[in-house]
């Protein structure tokens, strides 16, 4: 992976930012699991764990927050969307890397027999996006866990919903077509913890851009967004955020043998916002520095 011009081994541990904090619903969420198994079941259930508790798939989490990078990104600058399609349809935009150009990429003679020159190009055509999350060829720097319930705020209840299908060509109600479907009560917390890994200081300053959308509620989550469900907000614990690396030899040993951790500062959150804006810049904002 590349820190500016440098490409950074995948196969040795550099650094990692681990981010802590919880998830509160400010509407109703529903994070569906299909239809019903049972006829004790609504028509929709939520997704449980074992014991029937709500809990957010990590997958579930990351794809919104991807989702809402990409048009972040793409409000700042058209070229900075990730347009993985096929050529025809990416028209004139730089884009991202499609996966039959990797494809042709690893048949090349000359990165046959170069790995590092191969990753490095296939960096440097991917999108701050793909860099970031990852993409089928590429790893990603970003690990959510799944998002347990807090206890504390579950009351072993969910709400019961109605909803109808509707006739797209008489715009009323399709006939035999009601059901209902189950969603967390608002209030309810869930336990969120996010690890970035070998990320630059760049790319990190991406991922907070991110997270800060979560923190001030402009991110909704889950289905029926529509009809005003799934309106989250994100409390961070940056007291139990760290930042370590192998580099600091002596406090990356401590923090493996006693787990002493170093908060991340709002200055130091600041200057990775700088980092990733002053790297558009001098790249044009099509590529990663």
């Amino acid at each position: 992976m590349a820190a500016g011009n440098e490409l950074i081994d995948w196969s040795a541990f550099h650094s990692r930012l681990r981010i802590r904090g919880t998830l509160h619903t400010e509407t109703a969420l529903r994070i569906g699991s299909g239809g019903g198994g049972s006829p004790t079941e609504s028509d929709l259930p939520v997704l449980k764990d074992l014991q029937g508790r709500p809990y957010i798939p990590g997958s579930s989490f990351k794809g919104a927050y991807r989702a809402h990078l990409e048009r972040l990104l793409r409000g700042m600058d058209e070229r900075l969307a990730c347009t993985s399609t096929s050529r025809p349809y990416r028209g004139t935009l730089p884009g991202c890397l499609t996966q039959e150009e990797v494809d042709w990429l690893k048949q090349q003679p000359k990165y046959q027999k170069d790995a590092a020159a191969l990753a490095r190009e296939i960096m440097d055509r991917s999108c701050w996006t793909c860099l970031l999350l990852g993409a089928p060829w590429l790893a990603s720097k970003v690990l959510v866990r799944d998002l347990t319930v807090d206890a504390n705020t579950w009351f072993d209840h969910y709400l019961i919903r109605d909803g109808v299908a509707i006739d797209r060509d008489t715009e009323t109600a399709a006939e035999g077509l009601k059901y209902d479907f189950e969603a967390v009560p608002s209030g309810t917390e869930f336990n969120f913890e996010m690890v970035i890994e070998n990320a630059s200081d760049a790319e990190l300053g991406l991922a907070l851009l991110g997270l800060r959308e979560f923190e001030v509620g402009y991110v909704q989550l889950g289905g029926a967004t529509s009809r005003g469900l799934g309106s989250v907000r994100l409390f961070l614990d940056w007291e139990m955020s760290e930042w370590t690396s192998a580099a600091e030899r002596n406090e990356y040993l401590a923090y493996l043998k006693d787990g002493i951790t170093r908060p991340l500062s709002q200055e130091r959150r600041e200057d990775c916002w700088r980092q990733f804006l002053g790297a558009l810049e001098a790249t044009g904002g099509m590529r990663h520095a």
